[in-house]
């Protein structure tokens, strides 16, 4: 295992921190996956999934079981993770400037078309190469004035040219779920039956470009600008993995999903010697048909439903009481399907949103994630 370091220096002076990867075998061998977590700082449970899976890796690495090239990034976000006030974490915006840690990454297809239209030739794999190249070239031509711009164009730097990405986070309170491009539905598979996920929600732009679709995106959009003339491969495989809820942090739980992942690396080729996938395929549904619930009032949320329970449209999810008047409102069910996540916080503002629940009918389009 080789460490690769590097070092935000700072917005003001006197103060730095330090970006760190951990890369298990040989420097360009293929499949390259990169893994991250802690990018929302605040979530601890892909932490310490990370902490058991480096540990599995020590000990394949001993066997001579490693077969690609594996990067982990147990902490991708020094800057949130040192952000606390009246003593609770901060770490999905950053302060200063309120931006979320995971949004806004740069849009490779439009920042690389232009320089790579005269290098495509009918090879897919030679393609795969130029483009991959003209990426790394427009990260490094990007400025890095602030502290979240060089986290963010770092992150992209380690991962850009990787096979397949997993961005390791959690929910407030959730079944284990991943978000996905359609584009490689192998994989999808792949990953779903590796880790046990109970529900896939796909869409090949959500909105904000967040880490995991600043991968896959950028393919999709290169083939269709140049896909009639030149074969484009989808790259990269890349999903958001939503470790179950804030509260899910143990090492028994985090040791058995660090097995899971290794059945991953296994079955995309990076590991030998790892069990094929085992669990059963995860329902795969569109994000747009997520149907999200408001708070009808401000108040205290008292929740009917646990995540993963199937409801139907109209069904009371939970009812939010007025303390001060003692009037009850219910949150009803917007669609049919699979309560996935809810809100952690007992208490809630007029107009909050509480819950979300997988359905199969679009109620959404356009910018599809929470801020």
């Amino acid at each position: 295992m080789r460490l690769v370091s590097h070092l935000l220096a700072g917005d003001i002076p006197g103060t730095s921190r330090t970006l760190t990867a951990h890369v298990w075998g040989a420097e360009g061998a293929r499949p390259k996956v990169y893994l991250q977590a802690g990018l929302h700082a605040d979530e601890m449970p892909g932490m310490i999934v990370a902490q058991h899976l480096m540990d599995r890796l020590d000990r394949a690495e001993a066997e001579g079981r490693i077969t690609g090239e594996i990067w982990v990034v147990p902490v991708a976000n020094p800057i949130g993770l040192g952000q606390w006030i009246a003593h609770k974490p901060q770490g999905r915006h950053e302060i200063e400037s309120l931006q979320n840690f995971n949004r806004g990454f740069p849009d490779l297809a439009a920042l690389a078309g232009d320089r790579i239209a005269g290098f495509l030739t009918g090879s897919e794999e030679k393609n795969l190469a130029s483009i991959r190249k003209a990426f790394a070239q427009v990260l490094a031509d990007l400025p890095r004035q602030t502290d979240i711009a060089d986290l963010r164009l770092t992150l992209m730097d380690w991962s850009h040219d990787a096979d397949h990405v997993l961005d390791l986070h959690c929910d407030h309170e959730a079944i284990l779920h991943f978000y996905a491009s359609p584009l490689r539905p192998g994989d999808t598979a792949t990953l779903a039956r590796s880790i046990g996920a109970e529900l896939v929600l796909e869409q090949e732009v959500s909105g904000g470009n967040a880490f995991d679709e600043a991968l896959t995106a950028p393919w999709a959009a290169l083939r269709r600008r140049f896909g009639a003339d030149h074969p484009i491969p989808a790259g990269c495989f890349s999903a958001t993995v939503e470790y179950r809820g804030q509260g899910d942090v143990a090492d028994d739980m985090a040791a058995e999903d660090a097995a899971r992942l290794m059945v991953f690396l296994g079955a995309v080729g990076a590991l030998a010697g790892e069990p094929a996938p085992a669990f059963p395929e995860a329902p795969v549904l569109p994000l747009g048909a997520a149907g999200e619930v408001f708070a009808p009032q401000g108040g205290i949320v008292l929740w009917r439903v646990v995540p993963g329970d199937t409801v139907d449209t109209g069904d009371v999810l939970a009812e939010v009481l007025d303390p001060v008047t003692r009037r009850r409102l219910p949150v009803p069910a917007t669609t049919s399907g699979v309560v996935f996540r809810i809100e952690l916080w007992r208490s809630c503002l007029r107009g909050q949103s509480l819950a979300h629940v997988a359905g199969q009918e679009i109620l959404r389009v356009g910018h599809l994630l929470s801020d």
